[in-house]
């Protein structure tokens, strides 16, 4: 059968805006599209994104297609491009879609009663989910109520909530992602990870442990940590770098760093077989120690990303991180001291919020100082325990436009700090951290090739744009 797998887009879908290339292999329909060609299916990942395609383009490359299943993955923030995508193709084409990914995994029922564009809702894990729904709608039956993982309105207008499907323990057993379905040239990671050289995304686990309250990641992968075994991944980072000439791989697990034993295995694995690659991680700080930092840096890794959030314990604990400012102020230093190129995320909005608070996590990245601090308002998407707590009234909304960095999501009553002075204090600690003379020295001085030269550059200016931007969205809203 043949089936079509998109990527839904962030900006317009009639190609209003180009940004230009910034975009990582997406992972997650790379492993349904090769679970589907194992079972002898024809199947296309496409990206209208990538290419800035137009209403026109998009449908003649659907028509030569001509698939019988389009699948469609989102999150939040580009709820509104998958939406759009499907009712054109709902509109022109009439083709069977279903729509996966966190949003669809956080408010399934609500995407079934107000979006007939979408035929079937595919929850958490949809690697089998998929196989199964093409195996069913080629055997010619529209009953999907035997199918593990799905929500959808029945034809009668009644939702239907099938049984729940347990999470992928054998992580082993799925194939490599259809890399070759895609030109691998076509992607390129965000300016702080972008290293000139040739990259690719993979995952060597799924699921993690921690609780933290703005984080919806355990609605599509869970909270238990499983993991491929260091010989599959090793495997895995050995073909991608001989059959694609991969230089750089961006490790889009949850946490890196959960399992210490898995982590050293795989480190000294890259070591033994002498596998010149870099590459870079998410971690935390309490799970990371002084030798697995040095083994991991011998092991090429060359980046990490810490999720610090806040300089003040109140707020830490409100977030849940279970995580302590002293072991941040280690993790960092200890971090820059062995050469890795430090990225410290920080959320600004949190339940409990004051000035103070705010202005206090602004000292401290200053203080820690990571190579890159990333300063962002709270956004409380579905699925996390702050929507929940605080948001739970817009389960029944149908526009999203608002859940995205440059949005302005009314801040309700968790904290002291209004949405346009949060956002003004996020310009702030942009300026603050990067405009320091300080920084700027060290940030220059780190230059080494043309191709970091390039990279810094698209930082810079999308330092400045994004700036702008805030202001025009905040001037909206006043």
């Amino acid at each position: 059968m043949k089936v079509v797998l998109i990527q839904a887009p962030y900006l317009d879908i009639y190609g209003s805006l180009n940004v230009g290339p910034n975009y990582t292999f997406p992972i997650g329909i790379g492993y349904l599209a090769a679970v589907l060609k194992r079972e002898g299916h024809e199947v296309s990942i496409f990206e209208p994104e990538i290419y800035n395609m137009g209403k026109e383009e998009i449908l003649t490359y659907l028509r030569a297609k001509n698939p019988e299943i389009i699948g469609i993955t989102c999150m939040t923030a580009n709820f509104k491009g998958a939406s759009k995508m499907a009712e054109l193709i709902k509109e022109e084409l009439g083709t069977f879609t279903v729509l996966g990914g966190i949003h669809a995994s956080s408010v399934p029922t609500q995407i079934a009663k107000n979006f007939p564009q979408f035929d079937l809702i595919s929850i958490a894990e949809s690697d089998y989910t998929i196989l199964d729904i093409v195996k069913k709608y080629e055997s010619g039956s529209r009953d999907f109520s035997d199918v593990k993982g799905l929500v959808y309105k029945n034809k009668d207008g009644e939702i239907v909530v099938t049984e729940a499907r347990q999470l992928i323990q054998e992580l082993d057993d799925l194939p490599y992602p259809a890399w070759e379905l895609v030109d691998i040239n076509n992607y390129r990671p965000n300016v702080h990870l972008d290293r000139g050289k040739k990259s690719i995304t993979l995952i060597s686990s799924r699921g993690c442990p921690a609780r933290c309250t703005f984080c919806a990641s355990w609605k599509t992968l869970g909270y238990s940590f499983r993991y491929h075994s260091p010989k599959y991944m090793l495997d895995q980072i050995e073909y991608v770098m001989k059959e694609y000439g991969v230089e750089y791989i961006i490790f889009v697990d949850d946490t890196f760093t959960v399992n210490k034993e898995r982590t050293t295995e795989i480190c000294q694995g890259i070591i033994d077989r002498q596998l010149k690659i870099d590459w870079y991680c998410f971690s935390r700080v309490n799970t990371i120690n002084e030798e697995m930092l040095k083994l991991m840096r011998r092991a090429g890794c060359f980046s990490i990303l810490y999720g610090i959030e806040s300089g003040n314990q109140d707020i830490l604990n409100n977030f849940k991180k279970g995580t302590t400012l002293d072991q941040i102020r280690w993790a960092v230093q200890r971090s820059n001291e062995l050469g890795f190129k430090t990225i410290a995320s920080f959320i600004l909005g949190a339940p409990g919020e004051t000035k103070q608070t705010v202005e206090q996590t602004i000292d401290f990245a200053k203080e820690v100082n990571p190579t890159i601090a990333s300063f962002n308002r709270l956004i409380p998407f579905p699925g996390t325990e702050v929507y929940t707590t605080h948001y739970k009234h817009l389960d029944n909304a149908t526009n999203w436009d608002d859940f995205v960095p440059k949005g302005v999501v009314p801040m309700a009553d968790i904290c002291d700090v209004s949405s346009q002075e949060l956002q003004d204090y996020t310009n702030s600690a942009f300026k603050q951290f990067y405009f320091r003379p300080k920084k700027v020295f060290e940030m220059i001085s780190r230059i080494k090739t043309w191709g970091e030269f390039k990279a810094y550059s698209r930082g810079l200016y999308g330092l400045i744009r994004r700036m702008f931007e805030w202001k025009q969205e905040i001037k909206k809203c006043n």
